[in-house]
């Protein structure tokens, strides 16, 4: 299975992206507190994908991008916000991000790009399937 991490602060929006990846295959780790999310960030755990909203307080999606950045170089990070100009997808760009959906999405959409991306980096392990061992 593969792992995603979930962080946004609104919970309507993460207990509709828990459910639909659960419900494709995948085991989700959802989180609403950023600070939180930045120490699992910096733990051993295995993530195949982070899918972070950028607009959070106290620690917003750019600063939790710096973190998975700066922990996990080679971990795919796609970006969900209501608030995508033509800066800050230049700028998420610019951080490694792989993509970005917009708020509001479409169950197709998010799935379309979280599977597209997890095949292109090799990290798409659906039901009892595991990542080969390290």
């Amino acid at each position: 299975m593969s792992r995603i991490m979930i962080i946004d602060d609104d919970e309507d929006v993460l207990t509709t992206l828990r459910v639909l990846l659960k419900s494709e295959g995948h085991t989700v780790i959802p989180m609403t507190d950023g600070l939180e999310a930045m120490e699992h960030l910096r733990s051993l755990e295995r993530i195949d994908l982070l899918l972070v909203d950028l607009r959070m307080a106290p620690v917003d999606g750019m600063e939790l991008i710096r973190t998975a950045r700066e922990t996990r170089p080679d971990m795919p990070v796609v970006v969900v916000s209501a608030y995508l100009d033509d800066n800050s997808i230049r700028r998420i760009q610019q951080m490694g991000c792989k993509g970005y959906i917009h708020k509001p999405f479409t169950a197709e959409k998010v799935v379309e790009q979280v599977q597209s991306i997890l095949a292109e980096t090799g990290q798409l392990y659906l039901g009892d399937e595991e990542p080969p061992p390290a």
